[in-house]
């Protein structure tokens, strides 16, 4: 991989503020109103194989007007399988991490705008692999695991509104729905991406002088992309991953939870943010990870 295809690679999971629906996206803890997603990945919940041709032909056209030498999308067609194996490493740290705290999840996916959908048939056990459902997209700008909330959003019943109090107060760290876990947890949850997709990069990169040319070449793809999403999520930016560390952290430290007005504005801030260094001025983006893959390599 050159320079020139460093300084095109997409970006990473979670880089659209999550959906507005009654479940919780990873990192991110509900109050009363999420932050507006701006890719809408709603899938059929029918058991089985769904497929989803709007999103596919959407996406591939919103692919093809952004793809090329210049743009956000490479052209290079080879090294997409290997951001997708990044993408699943990273989502999958989530949703080890997730389930081994108790969570529920309910959706993995591998990039966004989904155009197939994989529902296997419910298993009694709650927590089972086989209640989760798996998609993916035709975007490669990362991935998403969306973790089951009990929230059921802003609703005028006020019976409706007597229960969802009663719940939050006799919520604990046994419920099975994120928004709560403590704080630790939720911090761990949220960095478990970045920490499978660093100790990749790091088996790879510590294994390269003992590999042939050929294995090298075939595996480099792969230790360049567990790099970079791992660097890339970690910036403190809301809705990365870094972003919903900063506010576990804040909540570990002061006691309290960030407001839902504070981390909507949060949430648009960072889509901006994101928008202008991945879309607007990916030069700068190719610079930093330029330099980072020189000092390394």
């Amino acid at each position: 991989m050159n320079e020139n295809e460093i300084s095109h690679l997409p970006s990473e999971s979670n880089l659209i503020p999550p959906e507005v629906k009654n479940d919780e996206t990873y990192g991110h803890d509900k109050e009363t109103e999420p932050p507006t997603q701006f890719f809408n990945d709603s899938q059929d919940t029918k058991e089985g194989l769904t497929f989803n041709w709007f999103n596919l032909l959407i996406g591939v056209g919103i692919f093809l007007w952004f793809s090329g030498p210049d743009s956000i999308f490479s052209d290079d067609f080879t090294a997409y399988p290997f951001l997708a194996i990044a993408v699943i490493i990273h989502e999958l740290g989530h949703v080890i991490i997730g389930k081994s705290f108790g969570c529920l999840i309910q959706k993995m996916q591998v990039f966004f705008m989904s155009f197939i959908s994989y529902k296997p048939k419910p298993n009694p056990d709650a927590n089972s692999w086989r209640n989760i459902t798996w998609s993916l997209g035709v975007l490669p700008l990362g991935g998403d695991t969306v973790f089951k909330s009990r929230q059921r959003g802003l609703t005028n019943h006020m019976d409706d509104m007597e229960t969802d109090i009663q719940e939050r107060e006799t919520a604990t760290a046994s419920s099975p729905y994120i928004e709560d876990k403590p704080a630790w947890q939720r911090l761990l949850i949220s960095a478990a991406g970045v920490l499978f997709n660093i100790a990749t990069f790091l088996i790879l990169y510590l294994a390269m002088p003992y590999m042939s040319d050929e294995c090298f070449d075939f595996l480099w793809p792969l230790t360049a992309f567990s790099l970079i999403l791992g660097l890339l999520n970690i910036l403190p930016v809301y809705p990365l991953d870094g972003g919903a560390i900063v506010f576990a952290l804040y909540e570990i430290i002061t006691g309290k939870k960030p407001s839902p007005g504070f981390t909507k504005v949060c949430s648009w801030i960072g889509f901006i943010f994101i928008v202008l260094f991945f879309w607007v001025f990916p030069e700068w983006l190719g610079d930093i990870l330029g330099s980072i893959f020189r000092l390394l390599f």
